[in-house]
């Protein structure tokens, strides 16, 4: 692999690891667009999986005493549900197709952020939250959004939230890993790429909990949105050369 293509991918892990410990959420948002305009769509979306076990470990460990566990599994139990399903769609789907609904996803789920959109709470809710990030999650690698959009809903606190995210993302990669090196679909390029991008990881969290004591909350997240929407549009321009150039 081009040394380019590497350093690329290490920079993109650091701002994402960041902008995930910052803000309880972000990685997979911010790193997989970027990841599809270099990588194999497949590729990117087991890399995120693979470096997301680190980086939700590392923030399950900090935030576990403040998980509000009665949010956490009825989502959990939605999100199994929805992850067979979308690995199905990822290894059906042509790759140009899942790279343009890579960006589009992106710039819908943005979007829905941005305009602080709210799910009303509810059992049904939850599960619900959780079956559509379990689907995106195996799909195309990016499962954030409809838990960061029903958690806005709800009076947590900033540690309740970012821990409830954390467990479930944590949870969630294991799953959708085991379902990937089932399949097969986890190649050597992607291994070679997360053992390589480890300390980005490392240096990302540390980063981000510097920063988090430093920068309102509210302005990171506003942000990260403005990445999030460069990534997205990075990744639909892609598509659109690859199946049209």
């Amino acid at each position: 692999m081009e040394p380019g293509i590497v350093l690329f991918i290490l920079a993109v892990v650091l701002v994402a690891t960041t902008a995930q410990t910052v803000a309880g959420f972000g990685f997979a948002l911010v790193a997989v667009p970027f990841f599809a305009v270099v990588l194999d769509v497949r590729d990117a979306v087991v890399l995120v999986s693979l470096l997301g076990v680190l980086n939700n470990a590392i923030l399950t460990r900090t935030a576990w005493r403040h998980v509000p566990w009665r949010v956490v599994g009825p989502m959990l139990a939605g999100a199994f549900v929805g992850m067979p399903i979308g690995l199905v769609v990822l290894l059906l789907a042509p790759q140009e197709s899942l790279r343009l609904a890579v960006g589009a996803a992106t710039l819908v789920m943005a979007a829905a952020l941005v305009a602080g959109l709210r799910i009303q709470r509810s059992v049904a809710a939850e599960v619900g939250a959780g079956l559509v990030s379990g689907l995106l999650n195996t799909s195309v690698g990016m499962n954030g959004p409809p838990i960061v959009l029903y958690l806005q809903g709800r009076e947590h606190t900033p540690g309740e939230f970012r821990g409830a995210m954390a467990v479930f993302f944590f949870a969630c990669n294991i799953i959708t890993l085991a379902g990937f090196f089932a399949t097969g679909i986890v190649s050597r390029e992607a291994l070679t790429l997360w053992a390589a991008a480890l300390p980005a990881v490392a240096v990302g969290s540390l980063l981000g909990h510097t920063l988090v004591r430093r920068v309102e909350p509210a302005l990171f997240r506003r942000l990260v949105f403005v990445l999030l929407s460069a990534s997205a549009v990075s990744a639909v321009a892609s598509s659109l050369v690859r199946m049209f150039g």
